[in-house]
């Protein structure tokens, strides 16, 4: 056999085999002689901790590319805090629905670390005689009443200033522990407010706490004209109340969304307020 003939021959064997394995002209060839997997399929891979097998691996071109997801992947919500990004996951699982079949009014959940305020948040229609005020989650009527909200604001804490109302009783619930925040070093050591929706938690950092006139904020202030609510904050910082406590950094600003929590004090003709600023959004 010449040499010729011997070199044709093992061309010949060496193309065949390359076709039996597919390594060559198989789908997907880089013309380095492996398959090189999709970015999706590796990134799948590595979500389920498994180790790359080529030869195994599922075709590219039927691969879903929406169904590949991080396992921490959470839904985000449909109202104006859906804008926001998350900072984490919720932190407390909070079964609204439940408190619901009880009150149908009830909406939120007020949280504030430090304290034993951890309440259900209850929506009145009645801005004047609000009737959750002076009953009980189940409709009885009982002086110490819930935390509320009324019609003056919407049910999800989109307005740039939402009130929120409470009671101080001689038993220290409702909110009648806000006032803790006059003392200096606790409104230094605790600077959060939470309130939980049905599909995320709102973070708020607290601004201010102070003694102010009973008279309703909303009578004399339209919070929705950017002058007025930049000339209200800035006002607080001129207040000359002793127990009056503030966070500088944390002040409001334009098209941000502030909750107020208001309740009774020792005067009738005045009540403490506690601002605080939206700073996060989880879901």
């Amino acid at each position: 056999m010449t040499a010729s003939v011997i070199v044709i021959t093992a061309l010949v064997i060496l193309i065949v085999y390359l076709l039996k394995k597919g390594d060559y002209f198989g789908r997907g060839s880089s013309g380095a002689g492996q398959i090189e997997p999709s970015s999706q399929t590796a990134e799948l891979a590595e979500q389920t901790d498994e180790t790359y097998d080529a030869e195994n691996a599922p075709d590219p071109d039927t691969i879903d590319i929406d169904s590949i997801t991080s396992a921490d992947a959470r839904q985000r919500p449909e109202g104006w805090y859906g804008s926001f990004e998350s900072s984490g996951p919720v932190e407390i699982d909070i079964d609204l629905e439940s408190f619901a079949v009880e009150c149908p009014d009830v909406y939120a959940w007020i949280e504030i670390p430090g304290t034993d305020i951890d309440y259900p948040i209850a929506y009145c229609e009645d801005a004047v005689e609000p009737f959750w005020f002076s009953h009980d989650i189940h409709g009885n009527p009982d002086e110490n009443g819930m935390i509320i909200t009324d019609s003056l604001n919407g049910k999800d804490f989109s307005d740039p200033v939402t009130l929120v109302y409470g009671k101080s009783p001689g038993d220290d619930t409702m909110f009648a522990q806000l006032h803790a925040f006059r003392d200096a070093q606790f409104f230094a050591d605790h600077d959060h407010v939470n309130i939980y929706t049905e599909d995320a938690e709102l973070v708020y950092i607290i601004y201010a706490c102070y003694i102010g006139p009973a008279d309703h904020i909303f009578a004399s202030n339209d919070f929705s004209d950017s002058k007025a609510f930049t000339e209200y904050f800035d006002s607080i910082g001129e207040i000359r109340d002793l127990s009056m406590n503030i966070r500088e950094d944390a002040k409001p600003g334009i098209g941000d969304h502030v909750i107020s929590l208001i309740t009774h004090c020792e005067d009738d003709d005045k009540r403490l307020f506690i601002h605080a600023v939206l700073d996060e959004v989880r879901y």
